[in-house]
């Protein structure tokens, strides 16, 4: 999984909410690595809750737009296995983030442009901007207790992790509680020093039968981002 995939991914704008959530999972499956990414149709289709067809319909109007590209994987045997998708994601000043893809699967393609102020390196050395940051935690994080712990518990959060991913997670996991008991959900400072940001959520989104896209509009909403409908 790359953090700094999903983050960028959530950026892109001019994407209608199904084919960004299906842009969503496609780089949660990045490995910022090796640069693999070759989630099936039917994964796909099982996290974003759509059909097989509306996956690849989504993943057509990606490639339409530049933001993926694909690469045809085969098995030893020679039969057809799931795509390699090569992410183009725009960055805020213009830039993409990753080259053509390379002709050959064993020489995945690697990014040479300049990183993000999304990671960490970049925030560590900008109390400021992390105090900021710490105000679009805490009102996307499904309940309000102990603020000044939940701060405390901050700043030793952002120099493990990037913040955006941070954010975003606490805003995916306010889905996942939606209609939880308050009593049975992590006040923010607890959340933060188990370093939660990390868990594996989507079966409980799944098992709450939470729509997709009414999820992925209240996460970019808690980010102050904005698409086109």
């Amino acid at each position: 999984m790359s953090h700094f995939m999903t983050a960028l991914a959530m950026k892109q704008k001019g994407l209608k909410p199904s084919t960004k959530i299906v842009l969503y999972w496609i780089a949660e499956h990045h490995n910022g690595e090796s640069g693999d990414c070759f989630p099936s149709h039917k994964r796909l289709a099982e996290l974003s809750e759509l059909t097989d067809r509306d996956v690849r319909r989504q993943i057509s109007k990606l490639v339409d737009v530049g933001l993926i590209q694909i690469e045809s994987r085969t098995r030893p045997n020679g039969s057809q296995t799931s795509n390699n998708y090569i992410l183009c994601l725009h960055e805020e000043d213009g830039r993409t983030n990753s080259p053509a893809p390379t002709d050959k699967l064993s020489s995945p393609p690697v990014s040479n442009c300049p990183t993000l102020n999304l990671g960490i390196n970049n925030l560590v050395n900008e109390p400021n901007i992390l105090i900021e940051r710490f105000d679009e935690f805490y009102a996307a994080y499904p309940i309000k207790k102990g603020k000044g712990a939940a701060k405390k518990a901050w700043e030793k959060a952002v120099k493990k992790a990037d913040p955006d991913h941070i954010i975003s997670n606490a805003a995916l996991y306010a889905s996942s509680v939606q209609n939880k008991d308050p009593k049975f959900i992590a006040h923010p400072a607890t959340w933060l020093n188990a370093e939660r940001w990390d868990d594996d959520i989507s079966k409980e989104l799944l098992q709450a039968s939470i729509d997709p896209q009414n999820m992925m509009l209240d996460v970019l909403k808690s980010m102050g981002l904005k698409y086109n409908a």
